[in-house]
């Protein structure tokens, strides 16, 4: 069995403000996945661009898309606030280095960055590499960073103001104040619905969220204020567990065997029970008349042949 990946970095750079692309993202991952405690400062990471394309099961991006990526990196910028209250502003990384003839990019972070991918002390958020690479949009990606925070603790439901998450996500731009999302159903819509199609059933984790409104004086509609996440993390299944939800999806729920093995593989245990459910409460009012075909569409799954 493969093993899995993970990424640590400081909370105070998961929380950080700066705008990054899809492909930028997946760089940096691929760096820091392979940093440790004892690298000597001036190290140089190695980045396969092959090795990339088999993580993201993509061949569309060539050499020269990743020296624009790389050269992006240099010059963002990212702000936060370390735990001894000082207010850190400085870039992911130092330098890149293409090899020639090769398919090797040599990477070496910022001196200012490196540290809080180390330096965890009690503070820490473990993103599995697979997972944060395979999300397609790069909000989905720092949306996933910020509820890895909260995967492992007892309580995982926890608020960000909407102004606080904008600048997270640099939807707010911190130099003009510009909101590139003002309405919040457009915000709603096209930053955490997207993060909700691509995280959940996708990672090892999938969430809901609301909005909590604040008040306004007079007439009109109250302003969204807060976002209120609950997080659900579920660990590695056992293979007693695994067979079970097999053998509930070709039995109870209808599908072919080789269906149930995609919904296995490409979906948390934890979503598909509760999917489930729905399917099975939906079935028992009357409301579903092809189980079988009902749960493949739910799944996204193409129905071929005929259903049981």
């Amino acid at each position: 069995m493969k093993k899995v990946i993970e990424i640590w970095q400081d909370n105070a750079l998961t929380v950080a403000r700066y705008e990054m692309s899809e492909t930028e993202k997946n760089l940096l991952y691929m760096v820091v996945a392979q940093v440790k405690p004892e690298d000597s400062e001036s190290k140089s990471y190695q980045v396969s661009v092959k090795e990339m394309a088999r993580i993201t099961g993509s061949e569309r991006l060539m050499g020269e898309a990743y020296k624009q990526a790389a050269r992006k990196l240099m010059t963002r910028v990212f702000e936060t606030t370390l735990s001894d209250g000082d207010a850190l502003i400085a870039s992911f990384i130092a330098s890149a280095r293409f090899k020639k003839g090769t398919d090797i990019i040599e990477i070496e972070l910022s001196r200012h960055v490196r540290p809080l991918y180390v330096d965890l002390n009690k503070k820490f958020t473990k993103v599995q590499l697979a997972a944060a690479i395979s999300l397609n949009s790069a909000y989905a990606k720092r949306v996933y960073e910020l509820l890895c925070m909260y995967k492992n603790m007892p309580d995982k439901t926890f608020r960000r103001s909407l102004a606080d998450l904008k600048a997270m996500l640099w939807i707010i731009d911190p130099k003009t104040g510009k909101d590139s999302y003002p309405d919040w159903t457009n915000f709603q819509r096209r930053i955490l619905d997207v993060a909700v199609k691509e995280i959940n059933g996708h990672t090892d984790l999938s969430f809901t969220y609301k909005p909590i409104y604040g008040d306004r004086p007079g007439r009109g509609r109250k302003p969204v204020v807060e976002v209120e996440f609950e997080v659900f993390y579920q660990a590695k299944p056992e293979p007693a567990q695994l067979s079970s939800l097999h053998e509930r999806l070709v039995k109870q729920f209808r599908l072919r065997p080789d269906q149930a093995d995609t919904v296995l593989a490409t979906h948390a245990s934890e979503v598909i029970t509760r999917q489930l459910y729905d399917i099975q409460t939906k079935a028992a009012d009357g409301k579903v008349k092809n189980v079988g075909s009902y749960t493949a569409k739910v799944f996204g799954l193409e129905t071929k042949g005929k259903e049981k």
